[in-house]
């Protein structure tokens, strides 16, 4: 009989909907590994009362870090909060480098609570970047009909324009196309979008395709790598066809987060390329505004936890580069 693979699961921001996610979600089965809860067994504990049965926390091995003060407020960033939620990360990334787990799947955390406990980064991609030693990540959101490849991640709108440089857009398609071969896809197909309308439309609205992004493809291309485009982000999910690119690589958040997010239906998973562990999350956030009342879904994190066991017995590991 195959052995399951271990799986940690963080608890996520415990103000937020994670507690409760998480319990359903063992509630409802999570046949495909063995799970690792790291949390606060207290929170799981009162969240198993209010949203399932107690009997679910039997169904995993939970890790508790004790670190929930019981006066946290519920639904609102605070600093114990995002200090509790960076220490889940942390204990199930030292599990994962230490192969004491397969791979980790992450509850939402928030960055203004990540902030109030001293940690400015912008998300999970750029904290698990710095605590794998990696110099960089890129976000992947993925569901059965769709991939896309965020090239820059949260960040405010008027700040991408200068992110978007010809190497930055060449190692994003770098890193998309080595996780697809150790995926399991033997020639991956490609597709980039351009960043402006009409993708400039000749310079006419911005040189970024012309400067930055051709170039890029071309230097993907020269390497033998399946790289089409660039295209018009409208035109191309306007008349995307599922199965024609194993992957698309976007400019921004929202370019590819809206269009996956619509055709997914809660079914999208969020995996971080370029680390030496295998990471898959939530598709969505902290949802402060009905933590607690019961009504937060867990598909999102059923999904998560399926392909993280999936990769887990697929996926070659990706070398650590200093």
């Amino acid at each position: 009989m195959e052995t399951l693979p271990r799986i940690a699961i963080t608890m996520g921001d415990p103000a937020g909907i994670g507690p409760e996610v998480i319990v359903k979600a063992l509630a409802r089965g999570l046949e495909h590994c063995r799970p690792v809860i790291i949390g606060d067994a207290a929170t799981l504990a009162a969240a198993a009362q209010r949203f399932a049965t107690p009997e679910v926390l039997h169904n995993a091995e939970v890790v508790d870090l004790a670190n929930v003060p019981s006066d946290l407020p519920q639904g609102r960033a605070s600093k114990p909060g995002g200090a509790a939620s960076v220490d889940y990360i942390k204990r199930a990334v030292d599990l994962a480098m230490g192969q004491t787990v397969e791979a980790m799947v992450t509850a939402p955390i928030n960055k203004e609570a990540l902030h109030l406990a001293g940690y400015p980064y912008p998300g999970h991609t750029e904290l698990l970047a710095d605590l794998t030693g990696v110099p960089d990540s890129v976000l992947m959101l993925a569901s059965d009909t769709m991939r896309v490849v965020l090239t820059t991640t949260h960040v405010a709108l008027d700040a991408v324009k200068s992110l978007i440089t010809r190497e930055r857009v060449f190692r994003t398609l770098q890193l998309t196309h080595e996780w697809l071969l150790r995926a399991g896809v033997a020639a991956p197909t490609i597709g980039v979008t351009g960043l402006n309308p009409h993708c400039g439309d000749g310079g006419i609205f911005g040189q970024e395709e012309a400067d930055a992004i051709v170039p890029a493809v071309e230097d993907a291309r020269a390497r033998g790598w399946k790289v089409l485009g660039p295209f018009s982000a409208d035109a191309l999910f306007g008349r995307y066809e599922p199965g024609k690119y194993d992957t698309i690589v976007t400019m921004y958040h929202d370019q590819g987060m809206i269009p996956i997010k619509m055709a997914s239906q809660d079914r999208a998973v969020n995996v971080t390329l370029g680390l030496p562990i295998i990471r898959t999350s939530v598709d969505h956030g902290t949802a402060y505004d009905i933590a607690g009342q019961g009504v937060a879904k867990p598909e999102s994190l059923l999904h998560a936890v399926r392909l993280a066991a999936q990769l887990s017995q697929t996926t070659e590991k990706t070398p650590v580069r200093k």
